[in-house]
């Protein structure tokens, strides 16, 4: 098929070059780009053997992401055939005890009539004696968790030695082994004039492991990470995590059902005897026309009290023929000498009296309240909170009630000191309201601080800080505290706690030291360091070696660091 595109292609020229009547636009890039494969054919030779082929060397090229590998033939081509034109193809070529080799082969042809693009390759064979070393470890951190170093297997190392006669591969491949150790042999001049660069590669996409501290929660997480090799990207930040997790058990649902009720207390709601807080809105007229005098001072009684016994009354003076000029007193009993009446109600007064119209008293009526429990509830380990209002002389206030001062707690209910009431609440104009607040029972949250802990690997009661306390906790019944560590370091130690009547955690204690923690599990570098760290930045050692000789041995190490994680 592809031939038949080539003679399509070609008929098309010539159709053009005959056809004098139209302007020639078909160019030769025109053609070029109708071409849009061609085969590449690859010729690999000894250098080492006066440039002899060398019959099944394995070459490998990488079109568009993908690897492709073929052997030479006898005669020490390999020919990879519909190979896109333009632009530079990676090509790698190996042999058993031959060097290995990295060079780029152009895949643009030099005019449109070339459908094949030839390229030589020239390998070494490792007996020759015009040749130097170079080796090396490639080391890495991927488990911050632990104390030594990764190695990185399966990376290529590329050595560069651009004093070799043209046609000749400049880049020389080794790969590094389960140890991470590479060696390269590497062809050099007898004359020592020859420079040599050691390339390392970047890695993408390691799975990075190391403990985290996300808002003082410890956990060790394994995310994805760029190793930079040239140290171009910051290293992630290295929080220092202590080995040891603490937690304490959540306490037990809050109780239900607790209610409140308030009935007038009429043993202790009368009016205050006083004319203080009695006075006049308005004196009216026209009263007691007819008297001798000038005015007149009577009683005039209230409404009858909470049980019809008795009723107050209030002394009042009326000018002539005229208002309500002055309250003398008020006396708590009527005609029952020192038998106070007892309202659960304000009471009224009747001032339709002598002829006159129109008197209008004020005064302050406040009653005294019996609080009282309206249903037990269940489940209750502490006392609930409760939101009292109340209004007193018209300004309303809000207070908590103290309900620990008068009832007690049994199995999850709540009952009175006394046989019926709470208290006695007053004196206040209306009924106080009680609000059960649903206090939230909330767990208990602490951490370690890595400065804090022992250096001698031990837990103590000063290693940790509150995050909450807690609520509605069961005293004589403290939650479980639990240890666990983290990367496997420490054992053993152990913690009671200690609750409050309030239900909230008052302190920890300690039974049990324990042995083996760490202070800071990312502590990589063994230095003991209970801080934080900026990372590792990737380093290695001499990468450029001038004047070699045939037969010079050189270390070239490569330290990728600590990464940069992706996707935080």
């Amino acid at each position: 098929m592809k031939k038949i595109w080539r003679i399509l292609v070609f008929a098309l020229i010539a159709g053009f070059s005959f056809n004098s009547c139209q302007e020639d636009t078909f160019t030769e890039e025109d053609a070029m780009k109708a071409l849009q494969e061609i085969d590449l054919v690859i010729s690999v030779t000894d250098v080492s053997n006066f440039n002899q082929v060398v019959e099944a060397a394995t070459v490998r090229i990488v079109i568009d992401g993908i690897a492709v590998e073929k052997a030479t033939d006898v005669t020490g081509i390999v020919t990879f055939e519909d190979v896109k034109i333009g632009g530079d193809l990676n090509v790698y070529v190996s042999k058993e005890n031959y060097t290995s080799t990295y060079t780029d082969i152009s895949t643009t042809p030099d005019d449109y009539r070339q459908s094949t693009v030839y390229g030589t390759i020239s390998i070494y064979s490792l007996a020759d004696v015009n040749l130097a070393t170079v080796k090396g470890q490639l080391t890495i951190e991927t488990d911050l968790t632990n104390r030594t170093k990764e190695v990185v297997e399966g990376a290529e190392v590329r050595i560069y030695n651009y004093s070799l006669p043209n046609g000749s591969p400049k880049a020389f491949i080794g790969i590094s082994d389960a140890e991470g150790k590479y060696e390269i042999k590497v062809p050099v001049s007898a004359t020592g004039y020859d420079d040599l660069n050691v390339h390392f590669f970047s890695i993408d996409t390691v799975a990075r492991t190391a403990a985290v501290n996300l808002n003082n929660i410890y956990s060790i997480k394994t995310q994805n990470a760029f190793y930079d090799i040239e140290g171009n990207n910051n290293p992630t930040d290295i929080p220092a995590v202590p080995s040891a997790l603490i937690s304490i058990d959540a306490p037990a649902p809050l109780g239900t059902g607790f209610a409140l009720t308030t009935e007038v207390d009429t043993s202790s709601s009368y009016l205050t005897a006083s004319a203080s807080n009695w006075s006049i809105l308005n004196a009216g007229s026209g009263y007691f026309p007819n008297i001798s005098g000038s005015d007149t001072t009577l009683f005039v009684f209230l409404s009858p009290d909470t049980k019809d016994l008795d009723t107050a009354k209030i002394s009042l003076t009326f000018e002539k023929d005229g208002g309500l000029t002055d309250i003398n007193f008020i006396s708590n009993y009527g005609n029952t000498s020192d038998r106070n009446a007892q309202y659960s109600s304000k009471p009224t007064i009747d001032l339709n009296i002598g002829s006159g119209t129109g008197a209008e008293i004020y005064f302050d009526f406040r009653l005294f309240y019996n609080i009282k429990i309206s249903n037990n509830g269940t489940g209750y380990l502490t006392f609930p909170t409760i939101k009292k209002t109340y209004t007193s002389y018209g300004v309303q206030s809000i207070n908590t009630y103290n309900l620990s001062s008068h009832a007690f707690i049994t199995e999850g209910s709540i009952y009175a000191d006394g046989i019926t009431i709470l208290s006695q609440e007053g004196r206040y104009d209306n009924a106080p309201t009680f609000t059960i607040i649903a206090d939230e029972s909330s767990q208990a949250s602490l951490y370690f601080v890595p400065s804090w802990m022992s250096s001698d690997s031990t837990l103590n009661t000063g290693t940790y800080n509150w995050i909450s306390q807690g609520n509605n906790y069961d005293p004589a019944n403290p939650p479980t505290v639990t240890i666990t560590t983290l990367a496997g370091y420490g054992s053993g130690a152990e913690f009671r706690a200690e609750v409050l009547s309030t239900g909230v955690i008052n302190n920890l204690e300690l039974i049990q030291s324990g042995n083996g923690y760490t202070r800071n599990i990312n502590d990589f570098k063994s230095i003991g360091t209970t801080s934080n760290y900026t990372g590792d930045y990737s380093s290695y050692s001499s990468s450029y070696f001038s004047n070699v000789l045939p037969g010079d041995s050189y270390t070239a190490n490569a330290y990728y660091g600590t990464g940069q994680v992706i996707g935080l």
